[in-house]
């Protein structure tokens, strides 16, 4: 299936016109790449060459966008690429996108441009468009610069993915790469710039004996709900627990004999709605099916309280 197949032969925007790869760029391609090569390499493999693999490549999951400048400058008119792969359909309808702007169009706002004009096209409906739900963009915590331009979009930071990629450095030596995760979804597009996706908080009360073994039904608790362990069998006081959970942004998993008002206060104090909090009862070994179930609850709670 080629390109030219999924989506229009071109989108012209005030700047810029957005297309899919052809043979005729190489020169432009070329010569964009090698002139920005230098400063690419801090967070990618930048390839002059490897514009033939890239047109062999396109498929239905995976789709390459060359945005070009209207008026050129210099010896190229390549302002930039994205790439738009792991597409995946069924109840998912989510890709991941990648990109490389090139010198001499970074910072004048061409390449933004171009990115909007893609994410009309990635959020369109078929054929014209790709259709999808979501896009993701994964980026180095140090790459500030893409990750000011993704949010300047409107894409909202939500997580961080520790050792993602085994990318060359500066340097040229390879090291698995800590990624930072920004997602747009088709319902929030065309979005505000610079969103801040505000943190739930999920909060989960276990009474009774601490569990002293990691089948315990808290600790695995706040693996599956991705929250810290504020126990009583490390912290001596109920004070010193709830004063943990009043601290930690995400919330948390308490653990211990607790009940009543000193529950109640305990919760109030945290910052979190006693009446909303799960309790479950204590269980030294905890099936799978008895972790998730509460989790469903402790998040089915809070999502009630967002809204």
């Amino acid at each position: 299936m080629s390109a030219e197949s999924v989506v229009p032969a071109a989108v012209r925007g005030d700047q810029v016109e957005v297309r899919p790869p052809s043979a005729a760029d190489q020169p432009a391609y070329t010569a964009a790449v090698t002139r920005s090569a230098d400063r690419l390499s801090e967070f990618a493999v930048p390839d002059p060459h490897n514009l033939p693999a890239v047109i062999a490549n396109q498929s239905a999951t995976y789709r390459t966008f060359m945005v070009h400048a209207l008026e050129p400058e210099g010896d190229h008119d390549l302002v930039g690429r994205a790439n738009v792969g792991n597409v995946v359909r069924g109840a998912f309808h989510s890709a991941s996108i990648g990109y490389d702007a090139y010198d001499p169009y970074v910072g004048k706002g061409l390449f933004a441009e171009g990115l909007q004009l893609i994410l009309d096209l990635v959020f369109a409906d078929e054929p014209q468009g790709m259709g999808l739900h979501r896009i993701e963009a994964n980026i180095q915590p140090a790459n500030v610069r893409s990750a000011g331009l993704v949010r300047s979009l409107g894409f909202v930071h939500e997580g961080f993915s520790r050792d993602f990629l085994h990318l060359p450095g500066h340097d040229g030596r390879r090291a698995w790469r800590d990624h930072d995760r920004y997602t747009m979804l088709s319902s929030d597009w065309p979005a505000v710039p610079y969103r801040h996706r505000i943190a739930r908080r999920l909060v989960a009360v276990v009474m009774g004996p601490p569990a002293m073994a990691p089948t315990g039904l808290a600790p695995q608790l706040a693996v599956e709900l991705g929250v810290p362990l504020y126990s009583a069998s490390k912290v001596g006081t109920p004070a010193v627990l709830f004063e943990l959970l009043r601290n930690s942004s995400i919330g948390g998993v308490v653990e211990g004999k607790l009940a009543g008002p000193e529950l109640r206060m305990g919760l109030a104090r945290a910052g979190v709605d006693p009446a909303v909090a799960p309790v479950f009862e204590a269980m030294e070994d905890a099936s799978k099916r008895d972790v998730v179930d509460r989790a469903l609850k402790v998040r089915a709670a809070f999502a009630v309280q967002e809204h």
